[in-house]
C-alpha cells in the first residue's frame, strides 16, 4: 500500500473514530446472555411499583435472581436497566412492557416481547440480525456457523475500529454467546446444529408492537416499514395475515383496496393488556 494510501486509510479510520454520531459496538452478551428469566421477574416487580430504583431495592434483597454473589446480581441488574429502562424509538415503553409480561400468558409470548428491547438495545445484535441472520433465515436448511460470525466481526473492523482491540478469545466468546442467543429465541435449532429458524410470532405479540407502533401516530406506510418486523424477519405479505389475523380476535381494523389502506387501532395498548390478555 503506498504512503498516500496508508495516510487516507488513517484520516478515515481517524474520522470514523471521532464521529460522534457513529455507533460503538460493545462486548456485553457474553457476561450475561439472553437473561430471560431474570428479566421477567425483575419486569414483573418493575410493574408493582413502576420505579427502577424501588425495583432494584427489591429484587436484592429477596434475592428474586437467586444468585449467590452480590457482585453477578449487579451486573444482571446493569444489563436489564440497560435493556429495558429505555425509551425505544418504535417500541412500547418499559411500564407497559412490565404490565404485559406480569399477564397470565404464554411464556412463549413474553420472550417474543423481550426480543426487540435486547436487540435495539445492543447494536451490535441489531446489526448482525439485520445484515446476515436477515439475509439467510427465509432460505430453506441454511445455518450460521462460528465462523460467520467470526466472518462478520472482522469485517465490521472497516467501520468499527473499536473490534481490533477485541482479543480472539473475546471474539470467541461473544460469537458463542450471539448463537445461544439465538437458540434463546428459537432463531436456531438446539446445539450442536446450527439451523436457523424463523420464528412462529404469536399473533398477541404481533398487536402488542402493531398498538404500539399506532399509538405514535405513523402512517401506514410507516408502521408497515418499522423495523421491528425485519426483527422477526416478517415479509410485507406475511405482514398483511398478521393482521387480517389481529382483526379476527377484533383487536385491528384492517382493510385494503389496491394500494389504498385503513388500518386503524381499536384498543390502545394498555387497555387491550387488560381487556384482552388480563
Amino acid at each position: 500500500m503506498g504512503l498516500e494510501k496508508v495516510a487516507a486509510y488513517r484520516n478515515k479510520e481517524l474520522e470514523i473514530r471521532t464521529d460522534p454520531n457513529r455507533l460503538v459496538y460493545k462486548a456485553d452478551l457474553q457476561r450475561v446472555g439472553s437473561l430471560i428469566n431474570e428479566s421477567l421477574i425483575t419486569l414483573a416487580e418493575f410493574a408493582k411499583f413502576r420505579n427502577w430504583e424501588k425495583t432494584k431495592e427489591i429484587v436484592i434483597s429477596r434475592n428474586l435472581l437467586v444468585k449467590q454473589s452480590s457482585q453477578t446480581l449487579q451486573g444482571i441488574l446493569a444489563a436489564i436497566q440497560k435493556r429495558f429502562l429505555i425509551n425505544h424509538k418504535f417500541l412500547p415503553k418499559t411500564e407497559i412492557l412490565a404490565e404485559a409480561v406480569s399477564k397470565d400468558i404464554s411464556k412463549t409470548i413474553k420472550v417474543q416481547l423481550l426480543y426487540p428491547y435486547i436487540c435495539k438495545s445492543d447494536s451490535l445484535i441489531n446489526n448482525l440480525l439485520l445484515e446476515v441472520v436477515a439475509e439467510r433465515i427465509n432460505h430453506p436448511s441454511v445455518v450460521l456457523t462460528k465462523a460467520d460470525v467470526l466472518d462478520f466481526l472482522e469485517n465490521e473492523q472497516k467501520v468499527h475500529p473499536e473490534l481490533k482491540n477485541w482479543s480472539d478469545y473475546l471474539k470467541g466468546r461473544w460469537t458463542r454467546g450471539f448463537l445461544a442467543f439465538l437458540r434463546d429465541f428459537n432463531i436456531m435449532e438446539e446445539a450442536p446444529s446450527n439451523r436457523l429458524l424463523k420464528p412462529l410470532l404469536r399473533v398477541e405479540s404481533f398487536t402488542f408492537f402493531m398498538l404500539g407502533l399506532l399509538e405514535k401516530k405513523l402512517s401506514s406506510s410507516e408502521v408497515f416499514q418499522s423495523e421491528i418486523w425485519n426483527l422477526f424477519f416478517i415479509k410485507a405479505s406475511e405482514l398483511e395475515n398478521f393482521l387480517i389475523d389481529a382483526q379476527t380476535q377484533g383487536w385491528i381494523d384492517y382493510s385494503r383496496a389496491g394500494d389504498i389502506i385503513e388500518l386503524k387501532p381499536k384498543y390502545q395498548l394498555e387497555k387491550w393488556l387488560d381487556e384482552c390478555l388480563g
